[in-house]
C-alpha cells in the first residue's frame, strides 16, 4: 500500500510540474487591497504549498 501512494504523489507531482511550466505567463494579482504583478508558476506554488499544509494540519488534528 504504501508502494501505491508514493507512484500516486510521483503521478502528482508530474502534473504539478507539467502544468506550472505550461502556465509561465506574468499576471496582475489583487488580494486584500494589494495589487502586485508575479507569474503564474509561484502563485500556483504559492497555492499548492498553502493547500499542502492545511492538508497537513487537518490531518494532524484528526489522529
Amino acid at each position: 500500500m504504501k508502494q501505491a501512494r508514493h507512484w500516486i504523489a510521483i503521478g502528482l507531482v508530474i502534473l504539478l510540474v507539467v502544468f506550472a511550466v505550461q502556465n509561465m505567463a506574468s499576471i496582475h494579482v489583487n488580494f486584500l487591497g494589494f495589487e502586485f504583478a508575479t507569474s503564474r508558476i509561484i502563485l500556483i506554488a504559492i497555492c499548492v504549498a498553502i493547500g499542502f499544509a492545511l492538508g497537513k494540519a487537518i490531518r494532524i488534528r484528526h489522529h
